[in-house]
């Protein structure tokens, strides 16, 4: 029987594995549904579509804080063959797991009002034997992860990963761990993370419209944006705080550097807005930027040195 158009219906003493196992493409969890009835990682794996979808992240909840190994949702495709039925996963809260979502082989799988708190990483784009580009992630939200909020893998060639509206608030790795090339953040914010708010080690990657505010808060010079090798990065239209309002692990009473590049040629800094760094908002070494349209509304300069 088909349930407002899912295969099945999760609730109070049902298996989400089991009910993949059997067949099922499109599952819906409630809020009855019991973490403790699956053992982890759920692994999706077989070439067949596949959707899976909560009543919201507050409501309908997988995994468990106990689980400190290996990830709760464990999503692995079939390279070129997952094209047209890449995997969907929304409307939910994951928590626990290293990383709480793993995603291998399954380009332009979609991510969608999905929170995760995870022991390791919170979401993961990982390398497997095909690549996996063009994932999609949707006010996906990671909170107090053990790792990185967001971490995408040089070797998984994670081209055209998309963000929109994503946070990646307080975890103890960096925020956004970014590679591939044409990769993107539209909107969303990278606050009081240990490390940095935003890591680029590719080129061609560009952010937009972003809150960055706080991070670095265990690096011994802390910075927000930290690029190397970042060719073509295009940084616009963000606000940067250098304000530090949560327990710091350094000596500084501020961020130090809003946008900090190395080894970077063709970069675009335009029209940010920033305030409260320690030394400026922006430096780079070895490196070649346009800095157009950038306001100060302290005095804090724009260019170090």
């Amino acid at each position: 029987m088909r349930y407002f158009g899912y295969d099945a219906i999760i609730d109070e003493g049902d298996s989400i594995q089991a009910t993949y196992d059997g067949g099922a493409t499109h599952i819906g969890v409630l809020n009855g549904y019991e973490p403790d009835v699956d053992s982890y990682p759920l692994v999706f794996d077989e070439d067949r579509p596949f959707a899976i979808e909560g009543c919201g992240p507050g409501v309908s909840q997988i995994g468990h804080e106990d689980v400190e190994k290996g990830p709760i949702v464990d999503v692995t495709g079939h390279g070129a063959r997952t094209y047209k039925r890449a995997p969907t996963i929304q409307n939910l809260s994951v928590v626990g797991g290293s990383p709480g979502i793993r995603i291998r082989c399954a380009p332009y799988t979609s991510l969608s009002n999905v929170y995760v708190t995870a022991a390791g990483d919170g979401v993961a784009v990982a390398a497997a034997d095909h690549n996996c580009y063009g994932t999609s992630l949707f006010n996906v939200q990671a909170w107090n992860c053990s790792g990185d909020g967001f971490r995408l893998e040089t070797d998984a060639g994670p081209h055209a990963t998309q963000f929109f509206g994503c946070q990646a608030i307080a975890n103890k790795g960096v925020g956004f761990r970014l590679d591939g090339y044409k990769t993107s953040m539209l909107g969303g914010s990278a606050q009081l993370n240990h490390g940095h708010g935003i890591d680029v080690r590719s080129p061609a990657i560009s952010i937009k419209d972003a809150y960055i505010e706080g991070n670095g808060r265990r690096e011994d010079y802390p910075v927000e944006l930290y690029g190397r090798g970042a060719h073509g990065l295009t940084v616009a239209d963000c606000y940067f705080h250098g304000a530090t309002p949560r327990k710091v692990w350094h000596d500084h009473d501020d961020v130090q550097r809003g946008v900090n590049l190395h080894e970077s040629k063709s970069a675009s800094v335009r029209d940010n807005v920033f305030r409260s760094y320690g030394d400026a908002f922006f430096a780079g070494f070895d490196t070649k930027a346009r800095l157009e349209g950038n306001f100060a509304v302290d005095r804090t300069p724009l260019r170090s040195g």
